[in-house]
């Protein structure tokens, strides 16, 4: 009988240890920003965001100040503009943390930037193509889509 209350015991606690673990999983999981992935040739996605983007462009951060209670402020100090028309400076908006699918810029480095919205408030997030500028390869892919689109025009 005291082997068969202990056997009790030893499900009843495993038990209890899944459903929190699980209940924690779930919590954590729920909170998370998550991404698409996409397994298309890198100029196949390229020619995506640029299309779906209001503004692409490479430059080094400034600064970076709080907007609201939710996102930060993120002044350039634009490069290269391969879509939207720009002054020297710009300034957009991402969420302040990654669990809300901001990206994390750093002041003085330098980033190609996919943004969207309209170009008073544009805004950019860990889900775009958006990266440390020196670890892009989109640049090539970049150049042939602008000029292409100044042909076109």
């Amino acid at each position: 009988m005291k082997a068969d209350r202990m056997r009790r015991m030893r499900k009843a606690t495993f038990i209890s240890l899944a459903l929190l673990g699980l209940v924690l999983f779930a919590a954590h999981s729920s909170f998370a920003c998550s991404c698409i992935r996409t397994f298309k040739p890198l100029k196949s996605q390229v020619t995506e965001a640029f299309k779906e983007s209001a503004a692409i462009f490479s430059g080094e951060v400034i600064s970076i100040t709080p907007s609201s209670e939710s996102e930060v402020a993120v002044k350039f100090k634009v490069g290269k503009s391969w879509k939207g028309k720009f002054a020297e400076e710009v300034i957009i908006t991402t969420p302040q943390n990654g669990a809300m699918c901001g990206y994390t810029f750093d002041i003085g480095h330098a980033y190609l930037v996919y943004a969207s919205g309209a170009t008073d408030s544009l805004m950019t997030t860990n889900c775009s193509r958006t990266a440390v500028a020196s670890q892009k390869q989109d640049i090539k892919f970049l150049d042939r889509l602008k000029r292409r689109k100044v042909k076109a025009s």
